[in-house]
């Protein structure tokens, strides 16, 4: 099975046990530094659980994108004639000539697979002040366990916030980093 097959049988159920808006994806955009006026790109956006916590800082614009035909109907059901959100089904390594002011990577970063090829086309889609970001709404524990029946095409293990950040400081200064049961994170900005 592939990654688009995966995620379109699952988008259905995905949202079962979400809330819309929680405290750690709160924290998540607040320690993010988002602002008013910023241009943010949620990668492997899914249903769009981030889309009201970013929404509440005032962004000027968020492009949301997946691979998964299902869930961003989904996600763009949620947002349906808001003209902050534009959410396309696409793959993140095909967007070119696009700077954004933040990439946000939420619940995603385990399913793709090639990190140093991530690392590097975030490194491209960022403006010279830019942001990163990666962050799950749990713990690293959590997070493993949940994928321990996921096919290993589809996702990898999490390791710690420091030795994930590794593959990033090739091109990023690297000042967040949190580890917790509560939720997981490292960004950081390009490194000039």
């Amino acid at each position: 099975m592939d990654i688009k097959s995966y995620f379109n049988k699952m988008a259905d159920n995905w949202d079962e046990d979400i809330l819309p808006i929680d405290e750690i994806r709160r924290c998540i955009v607040f320690l993010s530094g988002i602002k008013e006026h910023t241009h943010i790109l949620d990668v492997a956006c899914g249903t769009g659980a981030m889309f009201a916590a970013l929404q509440e800082k005032n962004p000027e614009h968020v492009t949301a994108v997946d691979i998964s035909e299902k869930m961003v109907e989904i996600a763009n059901n949620k947002v349906k004639d808001n003209p902050l959100f534009d959410v396309r089904c696409g793959d993140f390594f095909e967007i070119e000539d696009e700077k954004y002011d933040c990439i946000m990577i939420y619940n995603a970063y385990p399913h793709f697979i090639d990190k140093e090829k991530l690392v590097a086309k975030v490194s491209q889609l960022l403006t010279p002040d830019g942001r990163f970001v990666v962050a799950h709404g749990a713990g690293k524990e959590i997070i493993n366990l949940h994928h321990s029946n996921v096919p290993k095409e589809i996702t990898s293990h999490l390791l710690s916030a420091e030795e994930e950040s590794k593959y990033w400081k090739k091109y990023f200064n690297i000042d967040i980093l949190i580890d917790i049961q509560e939720f997981y994170m490292f960004s950081g900005t390009l490194a000039l």
